[in-house]
């Protein structure tokens, strides 16, 4: 009986271990390749930056904000989307339809008028799961000269429950 309870223990811990996700975290200048060689223009702004889930009924929130905003130019949006950071790299989450922007960021044929904020609010992350990892909302897009700019943001989404 003695030796059970250890071996139980350990079973235990182990098994705690194996359920828990940890994705790793990004190098400060670790970003995808997509994005490496262009300009980043476009200031893209996440609130708060890193996010403790709040349970209601049977599901994790991760709520937040995103801001995209242009201080050199008028931008055209040509691509946006979302990275999730795991096996020690930037994977792509998904790229959006250009009419979603209209949507969620309130621009009008996507485009950014020079110093004016759009913002998303509602830009939640929703699972049956807890757990924490890091994502990177990219934002592509070609000023009045031709010149294809990005911007991009990490964003921290935490396995803390604050409820």
């Amino acid at each position: 009986m003695k030796a059970f309870i250890p071996i139980v223990i350990l079973l235990f811990n182990t098994a705690i271990l194996l359920g828990q996700n940890n994705y790793g975290t990004p190098k400060e200048n670790q970003i995808p390749t997509k994005l490496q060689n262009l300009p980043k223009q476009i200031i893209v702004n996440n609130f708060p930056d890193k996010i403790d889930a709040v349970k209601i009924e049977d599901r994790y929130y991760w709520k937040h904000t995103t801001s995209i905003l242009c201080k050199t130019d008028i931008i055209q949006i040509i691509e946006f989307g979302a990275y999730l950071f795991y096996n020690n790299q930037w994977n792509l989450r998904q790229t959006y339809n250009l009419k979603e922007l209209d949507k969620k960021f309130n621009t009008k044929k996507q485009q950014l008028k020079l110093g004016q904020p759009y913002t998303w609010h509602n830009n939640w992350r929703t699972d049956t799961k807890l757990f924490g990892g890091w994502a990177m909302w990219y934002f592509i897009g070609i000023t009045s000269s031709g010149q294809k700019i990005c911007g991009y943001q990490k964003i921290n989404t935490t396995a803390n429950l604050l409820n």
